[in-house]
């Protein structure tokens, strides 16, 4: 029994009204930053628009006193006969079982503020919480009973929403805000739920129906916020220019050459000065007790050799080990770099 009693048709025509004039927006000319999988997106995009549309016009939660406009403070016989008359039976014929068990519960009046926050269906389960869970006798249990479909709901969602934002789509930068707007969309939902209050009048007429507003709140902002996402501007990645990185690379091999002049320099004047050159050596004493400390380890040792570190004695093939043999290797660079040229010699010598 939906509040909006919408025809196939109808919803065939809303979605045709809805989705034409989007593929014609998004058809249009793409920018230099566009996706080469625009097209894609667009497809995926108007498919969804469809679906949520279908839900929201042929799936609209029932809800029997909206349906019928009838008082919340109703009796149940009331309801049965108003039910009865509607679809056309003998006052004394029996209901479906899910709308007797419906009303055996509306007796309560408890149950009837319940039925208002959770006694609509989800799309997953197709029947109102009230008439489906049978062992569901409280709020905790009706809650539990109903948060499946919501839940389920939001992660889809949110999978959609990961795909259109995945990397290529040049939409990368819109993921966090989108997920975060879904995450914060469902606490709030959830925190509604739980603690607004339910006021009736004592017609029992235009009662707020808690879960219907929600679940359409809930399909309105899936069905824009893909929309939004999708026609915002796009941001190709940043193309780097070789000459800004080259003038980069120059720029910090600049500032490291600096360093390094004024580090020669100043170990210069620490060793012409008596105190400071004594705090540099003892210093160095300190630090050359550390190392052959940590050097003559035997767990440092063996945990060294098994990274491919090894520092210590000779290996089994008689070679010094990784660490040792690329270390004498930068010495004897750094040796015959800095050995005086050979005199060169000519044949009257």
């Amino acid at each position: 029994m939906p509040l909006i009693n919408a025809s196939t048709d109808a919803f065939l025509l809303s979605a045709a009204a809805a989705n034409i004039p989007l593929y014609l927006f998004f058809r249009r000319k793409p920018s230099p930053a566009e996706s080469p999988n625009r097209l894609a997106f667009t497809v995926l995009v108007l498919i969804h628009t469809t679906y949520i549309l279908y839900t929201l016009m042929l799936h609209w939660p029932p809800n029997i006193f909206q349906r019928l406009k009838i008082p919340l403070t109703l009796p149940s016989d009331t309801i049965r006969t108003v039910l009865l008359q509607k679809a056309g039976l003998d006052l004394d014929a029996t209901l479906p079982k899910p709308l007797e068990s419906l009303l055996t519960r509306m007796s309560s009046f408890d149950y009837r503020t319940l039925y208002v926050r959770h006694g609509l269906p989800s799309p997953l389960f197709g029947q109102s919480a009230m008439q489906d869970c049978e062992y569901c006798t409280s709020y905790d249990e009706f809650a539990l009973y109903a948060l499946p479909g919501p839940l389920l709901e939001y992660i889809r969602e949110t999978a959609f929403l990961g795909l259109l934002t995945i990397t290529g789509s040049h939409r990368e930068r819109w993921r966090t805000y989108a997920i975060a707007g879904l995450v914060c969309a469902a606490v709030m939902e959830g925190y509604t739920t739980a603690v607004q209050p339910i006021k009736i009048p004592r017609n029992g007429l235009g009662v707020f129906m808690l879960h219907d507003n929600l679940w359409l709140c809930r399909q309105i902002l899936f069905l824009v916020l893909p929309l939004i996402i999708h026609i915002t501007r796009p941001v190709p990645p940043t193309v780097v220019d070789p000459s800004v990185t080259l003038l980069q690379a120059q720029n910090h091999l600049q500032a490291t050459l600096t360093r390094l002049t004024s580090l020669k320099y100043t170990r210069g004047a620490i060793m012409r000065d008596p105190s400071l050159r004594a705090s540099a050596t003892e210093w160095w004493e300190k630090q050359k007790v550390h190392g052959e400390v940590v050097r003559e380890d035997e767990t440092v040792q063996r945990l060294a050799e098994k990274m491919g570190y090894g520092f210590a004695g000779t290996g089994e093939d008689g070679k010094d080990p990784k660490l040792k043999a690329n270390a004498k290797l930068a010495v004897n660079s750094l040796t015959a770099g800095l050995a005086p040229p050979k005199p060169v010699t000519t044949a009257e010598d």
